[in-house]
């Protein structure tokens, strides 16, 4: 699950200085560890330096990777995926145990800091460092992402510089240059470069996963830890040819790099062991909430880590030097387990992705027409007393004939009103009638109303029934310039005859709302149900008793069996739960917006396919927002998908971006903001 929102959009630099934050303790920045691993094996030790500096960079990616797709910071789920959730437990068990060592190994460089630096009791700096971690650990996610924010920067540059200084001053050697002690855990340097790298990447699972869900997309994530990596390897490097200066100091030292601070000056020894101790600490606090991460959320979980830390303090007294020699190496091996089952995740991760993008990425369009009809079926096949008037293309129209009064359901564009009053007038004296009396709106979009003040010029008592948001937006200003630029926009690509549309006189005399009723004499009337989502205004009208239902563009726009264009441009959630008022209904026939009547066997699968397609849809637009597309990217990603030349032929090219505007900033802000 994604965290709360507050602590989302770690750019790839936080997340950079999350990893480095994470490896780089007492150890790391001290060169204990660079030593340990890299300095005893001479000039063989860069060869395994630079295998470590590639692991570090590809399994953070791989981790962050995993969680990031995944949308978890489960420590199971990344080690196993869901497959095997046991086994996954398993080890995020494991990772759970073998991280709270860290809390002993720092605690226990707290000791050392303040012994080599002051000459205090090692008890007194561990007990500081268990102090800093639990208030900071009883905290959260955000409390520890601050302190990292802050810290790592000033972290790197000191240590960093120290480094180029020591390694370009005069200091000599002071004894011998080879022969040094090796972990018998860690024997040459192809072993030790990939143990320090697995020992480590133990702690990189919770704490990169966390980071990862925090991002402002996989791709800050990814690049994050990629960048983290190569981060820590460049120091290592630095590290270990700073020591390489006197090899013999290097080596007697508990916290090498300190020693050499003392050796440069005051100013050098107060800098960097300020940022040392700082480096104990966060490192601590990070390892260290990795561990809390697997305590059961309760009112027991502060005591218990207060009490883990008090244990670890203890367990701190035994030295810093032997905990990195014989333990860390130990851990290392347990972790090169973990971490190639991390390795076989990342790959059925990423089959499972590729699968998923091209499902995701099928055009379902058929190129020979918008329409792929059913067989056998006339989608204008409508019953006798349902004319279509209809003119041009765009927006459908259709006369209701009822025993008393007709209705005349939606306008049709603006551009081709002259055709749309002929094919009226035409129709009312096939039917011996004269006169409309109500204009039914679906909803106020230009190609449903567009010729509606043509209509009301021609029929001037005409009774417009509408949703009270309708009304508003018939006097709103705004969207009557978009209800007329849009037209404009239809005229000239259908017609390019440069007639002048008007918008004056649209108006709603009739506020209609869920569940009313318009009467057409002698039994015969519309049922009117409120249908959100595309629009605040949008209704559904049923003429009963014939039980046809006129489905509005909140349950979509059916294009073939298999395709239904969907156009969410208010709440995603209140289409789905249009549909299923809607199919609830029971009507018996459905005429669809810019379609026509659908056949009565696909009446139920209707509304069930507009579902499918708007998840399908929605789950689009936040594959290609979690990979960092920016909104104009993911605008182009949504036009290649579903735009067609074909599709122009119903929908302008201009209103189809219009819509995709909207629907894509409501379902980014309803899912990710």
């Amino acid at each position: 699950m994604r965290n709360d929102k507050k602590t989302r959009g770690l750019t790839y630099i936080n997340v950079a200085a999350l990893y480095v934050g994470t490896i780089m303790g007492a150890g790391f920045a001290s060169g204990r560890e660079g030593w340990q691993f890299f300095g005893v094996f001479g000039m063989k030790g860069y060869a395994g330096l630079t295998i470590a500096t590639v692991l570090f960079a590809v399994i953070g990616m791989i981790i962050s990777y995993i969680a990031a797709t995944k949308g978890t910071d489960d420590v199971a789920t990344i080690i196993m995926g869901e497959k095997h959730p046991v086994i996954g437990k398993v080890f995020a068990t494991c990772i759970s145990l073998m991280l709270y060592p860290v809390i002993i190994s720092m605690s226990a460089a707290g000791g050392s800091f303040l012994n080599q630096q002051f000459g205090f009791h090692r008890a007194v700096g561990a007990a500081i460092i268990i102090f800093l971690v639990i208030i900071t650990i009883i905290g959260d996610f955000e409390r520890i992402s601050k302190v990292f924010k802050k810290i790592v920067p000033a972290l790197f540059i000191i240590d960093v510089g120290l480094c180029i200084i020591v390694s370009f001053s005069d200091i000599g050697q002071s004894g011998a240059t080879d022969g040094f002690a090796v972990s018998n855990m860690a024997p040459n340097w192809l072993i030790a470069s990939i143990v320090f790298v697995t020992y480590n990447a133990i702690a990189l699972a919770p704490l990169l996963g966390t980071s990862a869900i925090n991002a402002r997309d996989r791709k800050n994530a990814v690049v994050g830890a990629g960048l983290g990596g190569l981060l820590l390897g460049i120091l290592t490097i630095v590290l270990v040819t700073a020591l390489r200066k006197d090899m013999a100091f290097s080596d007697s030292m508990d916290l090498p790099m300190l020693a050499y601070s003392a050796r440069i000056g005051k100013v050098a020894n107060i800098l960097f062991g300020g940022v040392l101790f700082a480096a104990i600490y966060s490192a601590a606090t990070s390892v260290f909430y990795g561990f809390t991460v697997m305590i059961p959320e309760g009112p027991k979980k502060k005591p218990i880590i207060v009490a883990t830390t008090l244990l670890g303090f203890l367990g701190s007294l035994t030295g810093f030097k032997v905990i990195v020699s014989f333990l860390y190496p130990f851990e290392g091996y347990i972790g090169l387990v973990i971490i190639a089952c991390i390795v076989v995740n990342f790959f059925s991760t990423l089959k499972e992705e590729i699968s998923k993008e091209k499902k995701l990425n099928k055009n379902k369009e058929f190129s020979s027409s918008i329409y792929v009809d059913f067989p056998e079926h006339d989608r204008f096949g409508y019953p006798d007393n349902i004319v279509r008037v209809t003119a041009g293309f765009g927006g459908e129209s259709l006369l209701i004939f009822g025993e008393e009064k007709i209705a005349l359901y939606d306008c049709g564009m603006a551009y081709c009103h002259k055709g749309l009053i002929d094919n009226i007038h035409n129709a009312l004296r096939d039917h011996g009638r004269e006169k409309i009396d109500y204009v039914l709106i679906s909803h106020t979009h230009y190609d449903h109303i567009g010729a509606l003040p043509y209509i009301l010029e021609e029929y001037p008592d005409t009774v417009v029934c509408g949703a009270e948001k309708s009304r508003s937006v018939f006097k709103s200003e705004g969207a009557r310039k978009t209800m007329k630029r849009l037209g404009e926009a239809a005229r000239d690509i259908f017609t390019g005859s440069g007639e002048p549309i008007t918008t004056d006189g649209l108006r709603v005399d009739r506020i209609v709302k869920d569940g009313d009723e318009i009467s057409l004499g002698n039994n015969q009337y519309i049922r009117v149900l409120e249908t959100k989502g595309h629009t605040d205004c949008s209704l559904t009208f049923v003429l009963e008793p014939d039980s046809i239902m006129f489905a509005c563009e909140s349950t979509g726009v059916l294009r073939n069996p298999e395709l239904m264009h969907t156009a969410v441009l208010k709440n995603f959630n209140d289409t789905l739960e249009s549909a299923d008022k809607c199919a609830a209904y029971g009507a018996k026939h459905v005429i669809g917006p810019h379609y026509g009547i659908v056949p009565d066997s696909f009446v139920d699968e209707y509304f069930r396919l507009y579902k499918s397609s708007a998840i399908e849809e929605r789950d689009y637009i936040l594959y290609w927002y979690d990979r960092g597309l920016s909104f104009d990217e993911l605008m182009a990603k949504y036009e290649e998908k579903y735009w067609s030349p074909e599709r122009g032929k119903a929908q302008p090219k201009p209103a189809f971006l219009e819509n995709a505007k909207y629907t894509i900033k409501h379902i980014v802000e309803v899912y990710r903001k």
